[in-house]
């Protein structure tokens, strides 16, 4: 894994013999194989006084011993050493980490149907809810299988299970039946439930973290092997040198490629870069270390992407919410400024929405929220952006839209919000929006866009409201 081929004898040895890298395993375990004179004929050329080449290929034959026992023990130390451990921390990672993080976020997750149906006593809520639990006692299961040799965690686990099982038997009363708003029972529940699902996140967080320095000790073993392993192969080398003047440095010029992206590999992922994926073929050992090591960087990339999404998502609606409102509008400004690209901006406040929050409750008010938020997402281009970036307020972004585009699409939107009505129960909410547009042209727009916007937001409120500015 670690011979390079500074000389160049791979170009000086010529067509006198061939390297056997049908089964080349991570170290010094090429075998030198003569082709063009036989073995015979080599010992009957030496003491003839053979030419160089004899005296070449007769030194490759003397190596063949101290390469063989090279390439056993290169490849037992690599393969039990170091590959073997490999596999170990990569399998580890994907049957007791990758659950241990999965299970953490669905517990984490169990809590949204839960709080929304003890909220609006919505029927669709406690399916979505024991499906959620489900998923949780089937990973608590696999993971009671994966850790049975690691008496360490296991107690640590089974208290976290504990823990969500009694946050389950909350959970189950709470959804038992609706509870009207404000019901000091359900709320009794409610707490119950996130004091003991926290405590389990808790305990598997602790988990985790034994698991994770578990796999770094397991992974610094297997760095210092490495190490080691560099300097079996120079010995190695050196033995082959002192038997003929070529030496088996060719095994450097064949797998040093695949080392070096090994190495850039896991200098990019430590820097950050979840996008670079290993491209190792030979050997076919460190090319299944290449495509565990990205699979793994897949699965941390998707785990990331999923909090980021998380971070940047409104739960109630499921729009983007103000901090992606804030680094889209950047981005619209930078194209602007670049590509001279100009953009509209809508800004939406549902009118008298206190009324309605007042006279049909949280959950009518919500639900306006919700069914506001898809038809104004309906009512939009596809690659205009929407956010909610407050309690009843929302704006989009509006790529490409000149004047009269952007103010033409805000009138829709407003016509379509008044000729509709949310239905809650037995109610029909009628609701209207005011709408501010402002456009930006140049730079120095795009600086005041947001207040124009607002500006022309408040104009519409003064003006009478459900209609655009």
């Amino acid at each position: 894994k670690t011979v390079s081929d500074p000389a160049g004898w791979h170009q000086k040895l010529g067509s006198s013999a061939r390297i056997e890298l049908s089964r080349l395993t991570p170290g010094i375990s090429a075998k030198f194989i003569p082709t063009s004179i036989p073995e015979h004929h080599m010992i009957n050329a030496i003491w003839k006084g053979g030419s160089l080449r004899s005296w070449i290929t007769f030194g490759m034959g003397l190596a063949i011993l101290p390469l063989a026992l090279a390439s056993v023990g290169g490849y037992l130390w690599l393969h039990d050493g170091v590959l073997m451990q490999l596999h170990d921390v990569a399998n580890r990672q994907r049957t007791e980490i990758d659950p241990l993080q999965r299970l953490r976020l669905l517990i984490l997750d169990a809590g949204t149907p839960l709080d929304s149906f003890v909220d609006e006593s919505h029927p669709h809520l406690p399916p979505r809810y024991h499906e959620i639990a489900e998923h949780v006692a089937a990973t608590f299961d696999s993971l009671d299988t994966n850790l049975k040799s690691d008496s360490s965690v296991r107690p640590i686990v089974h208290a976290a299970e504990l823990q969500w099982r009694s946050a389950d038997k909350a959970a189950e009363e709470a959804m038992s039946a609706p509870h009207p708003p404000g019901d000091s029972h359900a709320a009794a529940l409610m707490d119950a439930f996130h004091l003991h699902a926290d405590s389990a996140v808790s305990s598997l967080g602790m988990v985790n973290d034994t698991l994770a320095k578990d796999l770094r000790d397991d992974h610094d073993t297997v760095l210092r092997d490495i190490g080691r392993s560099r300097w079996f192969a120079a010995v190695a080398a050196l033995i082959s040198l002192l038997a003929i003047v070529a030496g088996a440095s060719v095994i450097g010029r064949v797998i040093s490629a695949s080392v070096e992206r090994l190495v850039t590999g896991a200098e990019l992922f430590a820097a950050g870069d979840r996008n670079h994926r290993i491209d190792v073929q030979i050997p076919p050992e460190l090319n299944r270390v290449a495509e565990e090591f990205n699979r793994m960087i897949g699965r941390i990339h998707e785990s990331e992407h999923a909090l980021d999404e998380l971070a940047h998502r409104d739960a109630l609606t499921l729009l983007h919410n103000r901090r992606a409102f804030d680094d889209q509008l950047k981005g619209a400004i930078a194209r602007l400024d670049r590509f001279d690209e100009r953009f509209g901006l809508l800004v939406c406040d549902l009118d008298h929405f206190k009324q309605i929050n007042d006279t049909f409750g949280h959950a009518g008010g919500d639900a306006v929220l919700r069914n506001t938020a898809q038809l104004l997402a309906a009512g939009l281009r596809p690659f205009d952006g929407l956010f909610r970036i407050g309690g009843e307020e929302f704006a989009a972004i509006l790529p490409r839209a000149d004047h009269a585009g952007a103010e033409a699409i805000a009138r829709r939107l407003c016509e379509t919000i008044a000729a509709s009505s949310t239905t809650t129960g037995q109610n029909e909410i009628p609701v209207t929006v005011s709408v501010g547009v402002a456009f930006a042209r140049t730079v120095e727009d795009a600086a005041t866009v947001v207040e124009r916007a607002d500006v022309a937001l408040y104009r519409a409120k003064a003006e009478g409201r459900n209609r655009v500015v």
